[in-house]
């Protein structure tokens, strides 16, 4: 996947600068090249392919929102009463740290609870060490996170 980002980014950066294209009506290429009264002008020359794949890969990310990031897994079992433990489990984590997000989830046949939504490595390390205590069997995870909360 970054892989594939970075090449739609490096073909962006080359076919602004060496290719040539029409206006997009309704895209970012469009209307950043809007001629508006007072304002300067954008004129990008690129190859329609390059719109194409930066319009697919805007659509993509509206309908996949949030990013890579670390998840600190709190519970990971099986077997009959691995659902009543998470559960459990999760309301207890809620009362002792409230506005920290939880997540459960089933991967049969594993349940598992991880919580927090971090950037970095080094912030959910931090809030690892902080839960040691509580549950010494989390574990780091990278996870795809939610977009953290602007303040």
């Amino acid at each position: 996947m970054r892989k594939r980002v970075a090449t739609t980014f490096i073909l962006l950066l080359v076919g602004v600068s060496f290719s040539f294209s029409q206006e997009i009506p309704g895209s970012i290429f469009g209307d950043l090249q809007q001629n508006l009264p007072g304002e300067g002008t954008v004129r990008i020359y690129q190859d329609s392919t390059v719109s194409n794949l930066m319009e697919r890969y805007i659509l993509h990310s509206a309908q996949n929102p949030g990013m890579n990031g670390y998840r600190i897994r709190i519970f990971f079992a099986l077997g009959k009463q691995a659902r009543k433990q998470s559960e459990d489990l999760k309301s207890d984590f809620l009362l002792k740290y409230p506005g920290i997000p939880v997540y459960q989830s089933f991967n049969n046949p594993y349940w598992k609870i991880s919580v927090g939504d971090f950037r970095s490595r080094e912030s959910a390390q931090k809030f690892y060490h902080q839960l040691l205590s509580d549950y010494p069997k989390a574990f780091l995870v990278n996870e795809w996170i939610n977009f953290p909360t602007l303040q």
